[in-house]
């Protein structure tokens, strides 16, 4: 007897399907908000669990897991992946992927990112290590290594009211000439999306200051933030494309910021920025006349 749930994460279907076992109640809570009701609709994307309780990796841990050794062979069309109580055989030519994983909720985690990052750079997208907001319905995003304060541009945002999209992974999809920021389940997100507005590599700083970079500057950087889902040359290739296709479309800033909300100061400075402060009115609307 198995049980579905059909998991929607930047306009993206994927239908999880697991034996009856205990896991199915930490997952509805893990993906609280990403669950649709519409159990026979149709999905990009089908992943099969098969749950091993008694594997445990070194360093296991229920809850999260930090960078686990995966070994992948294959291609964008099918890849073979195996690690430490982990095993997959993702088929995203059909659609179909079918993994092993220990009794954690983190391997859960493990294979949907896995499975979506790759759907998303075979459609000319991706997902992103980087933290995002939305602030007057525009996506800011946060990149950077871990460490660089994500997190904490994360929280200072949701601190001063704006919407968190993501504060560790967001995926970015081509829209029009622009491209749309979609907040996913990794971690503390929201089904939320806004069209990207700006990209800011995050240095930390006492002093807050906004540098604008070119596109040649700022792709190594966030090459070295991460984001391409596995190792293997053609997902690396697709990434650096999807990387490059983004900073044609989206300025990058340099962000100089302590922690706290002064380097939005900074950010208002740029001509560019002149949409996101209030606007004065420019009429009053007159009363109507007996």
């Amino acid at each position: 007897m198995t049980t579905t749930r059909l998991l929607e994460l930047a306009d993206l279907r994927l239908r999880l399907r697991f034996p009856a076992h205990s896991m199915l109640e930490r997952v509805d809570e893990r993906y609280e908000g990403f669950l649709l009701d519409e159990d026979d609709a149709p999905a990009e994307l089908e992943l099969d669990f098969h749950i091993d309780p008694e594997a445990r990796p070194e360093g296991f841990h229920p809850v999260w897991v930090r960078n686990p050794p995966i070994r992948s062979e294959g291609d964008m069309e099918r890849a073979l992946l195996r690690g430490e109580g982990f095993e997959g055989d993702m088929d995203w030519s059909r659609g179909r992927c079918r993994v092993r994983i220990p009794d954690a909720l983190a391997y859960v985690d493990l294979a949907v990112r896995v499975a979506l990052g790759v759907e998303l750079l075979r459609r000319g997208d991706t997902l992103l290590h980087a933290a995002a907001v939305l602030r007057d319905r525009w996506g800011l995003i946060f990149s950077g290594p871990s460490g660089a304060g994500k997190s904490t541009i994360a929280r200072i945002c949701q601190e001063s009211g704006l919407e968190l999209l993501a504060d560790e992974m967001v995926a970015l999809r081509r829209y029009g000439a622009g491209l749309r920021t979609y907040g996913t389940a990794f971690w503390h997100g929201s089904r939320a999306t806004g069209p990207a507005a700006a990209i800011f590599l995050l240095e930390q700083s006492e002093r807050p200051s906004v540098t604008r970079i070119p596109a040649d500057r700022a792709l190594p950087a966030m090459l070295r933030a991460g984001g391409a889902p596995l190792d293997l040359p053609a997902v690396q290739e697709a990434f650096f494309h999807a990387l490059g296709n983004l900073l044609r479309r989206v300025p990058a800033y340099r962000l100089a910021f302590a922690p706290d909300p002064g380097f939005w100061a900074a950010v208002d400075q740029l001509p560019e920025f002149s949409f996101f402060r209030p606007r004065p009115r420019l009429f009053h609307v007159l009363p109507s006349l007996p």
